[in-house]
């Protein structure tokens, strides 16, 4: 009789132990799908933070697990590669999920993407209904900027700031200030610009001065002591790269935009951004190169300025020279 009770109070103990085990592996959560098929899925893979957040090239530097990395399939999923095109031109690139932060009219994700040592963050919105609309370059680390130093920051309004720290070789230390706001047609647009001093054309960073310049028209151009169009050679006849940096000390305005562009004839290029309205003409002649604006850049420069003008040729440095025989 006592063995029996014994055993009904040991198999009473095992079910009760059971039952409770049961109960709360019912209530862990379920670890997020990695292959993310809806928005929803896409989202627990990011950590939730709220506004304000701010990034800067010290946090860029954190080490993250390549358990995080965000699997090719979700990438191409979700977000065109035309959003980091222009930094990393080369593929392919690791993307990595930073934050998600919940916005009246969506979501902003913020998606780290890294090739080598070369690191870049962006703010891309998602609508109501989870459409992905535009990104916008937060930050940027990489060892030939070695004297720049970028910190992107969203405050509670969903203002964007990013700070452009430029140390120049006259150990100047200049801060450029780009503010931007998200219109009702979900695109970024640069409503001000702020500087502390002014930059002379040997203090602007340009990504991409030693690439190949063999094309006739590959070369820089330049405006005043402030505006450069560089050309450089793209990955076949009929592209090229190019970096616009301009500033307009009347109306205190300027731009800057880096992208390929396609030759339309022997004379005429044009570029068109995937992500928007963006698109500017380049007609070259002898010397000389004239940019047209001709869809909305607003995006890229100030409200009172467009890029527009005629920019003379000057010869290439001699590291340049060297660099690109």
């Amino acid at each position: 009789m006592r063995n029996s009770l014994s055993i009904h109070a040991g198999s009473l103990f095992l079910c009760t132990l059971l039952f409770i085990t049961a109960c709360h592996s019912s209530h862990q959560p379920a670890a997020p799908d990695r292959h993310a098929a809806r928005f929803a899925d896409l989202l627990a893979l990011f950590p939730q933070r709220q506004l304000p957040y701010q990034v800067n090239q010290d946090s860029l530097h954190k080490p993250l697990s390549d358990s995080m990395r965000l699997l090719p399939d979700v990438v191409k999923r979700f977000f065109p590669d035309s959003i980091w095109q222009n930094t990393f031109p080369k593929s392919p690139v690791e993307v990595f999920p930073l934050a998600a932060m919940a916005y009246d009219r969506g979501h902003f994700l913020v998606i780290r993407v890294q090739q080598g040592s070369r690191i870049a963050a962006y703010l891309c919105y998602f609508d109501r209904r989870d459409q992905f609309h535009q990104a916008l370059r937060l930050c940027y680390t990489s060892p030939d900027a070695q004297a720049d130093q970028y910190e992107g920051r969203i405050d509670r309004k969903a203002v964007i700031t990013i700070d452009h720290h430029i140390h120049t070789p006259d150990q100047r230390s200049i801060l450029r200030e780009n503010v931007y706001a998200l219109n009702p047609e979900g695109k970024f647009i640069l409503v001000l610009t702020n500087a502390n001093g002014a930059l002379s054309l040997e203090d602007i960073y340009n990504p991409i001065d030693t690439l190949p310049a063999h094309h006739p028209f590959s070369g820089d151009y330049v405006k005043g002591d402030m505006s450069i169009v560089s050309i450089r050679d793209g990955k076949n006849k009929q592209t090229f790269r190019f970096f616009i940096h301009f500033y307009d000390p009347t109306t205190r305005c300027g731009g800057e935009l880096e992208g390929t562009g396609h030759f339309l004839n022997r004379s005429t290029g044009t570029f068109k951004d995937d992500n928007g309205p963006c698109a500017i003409d380049f007609h070259f002649t002898t010397g000389r190169v004239r940019i047209e604006e001709v869809g909305g850049c607003g995006a890229y420069r100030g409200i009172q300025c467009f890029f527009n003008g005629t920019y003379t040729k000057k010869k290439l440095h001699t590291r340049q020279t060297q660099m690109h025989k």
